[in-house]
């Protein structure tokens, strides 16, 4: 089966191709090959078999997990009922490049156009996800709605489907999110 010439992976085990739609400039041939092999590869998984990270619970009855991102550390929130995105304007001000696609993601109090980057390394506690294509939306008003009500600062979600791959389990009293690496690791 032949596959689109330019193509993503939008998210984790909930992948979709999506074609490079309008982008005002083309990725480079190395953005293009790094996306095309986390594409063609399943997730790679390095670090410990499991692990067990704290999380945080602000007065938004939310649960915020800390995770670095190509080595920076960002806040984010566990959401079970979306897939994980991460804001748009954090990434590029880490120097991840962006793409913009024809998809648009429906939250927040509206429509949000996706973008996808590529980043090297996401950082769960020590278990890390190697080489994954992230959707990126601006996540401003998100952003300013934390602030006002007075809450965390929140660079992302982490949705079902980092979740789901990663067998999570959340325990509410503990305030602990345990992670399992995948069984058909591919490293």
């Amino acid at each position: 089966m032949r596959k689109p010439s330019s193509y993503i992976l939008v998210s984790g085990l909930l992948a979709a191709a999506t074609l490079f739609a309008g982008c005002a400039e083309a990725p480079s041939l190395a953005a293009r090959e790094n996306i095309r092999s986390s594409w063609e590869h399943p997730l790679a998984y390095a670090g410990p078999d499991e692990v067990t990270i704290k999380l945080t619970r602000a007065r938004d009855n939310k649960l915020y997990l800390p995770v670095k991102i190509n080595g920076r550390d960002m806040e984010t929130v566990i959401d079970t009922g979306a897939r994980s995105v991460f804001d748009l304007k954090t990434m590029r001000a880490i120097g991840v490049a962006t793409y913009p696609t024809s998809e648009n993601y429906y939250g927040f109090g509206g429509y949000l156009h996706v973008h996808v980057g590529y980043v090297e390394e996401i950082d769960l506690g020590g278990l890390k996800s190697v080489g994954k294509s992230v959707t990126l939306i601006d996540l401003t008003g998100l952003k300013r709605n934390q602030a006002e009500g007075a809450l965390p600062p929140v660079d992302g979600l982490i949705g079902a489907d980092l979740l789901a791959a990663l067998s999570a389990k959340i325990d509410y009293e503990a305030l602990t999110l345990t992670l399992k690496k995948p069984h058909s690791n591919p490293q």
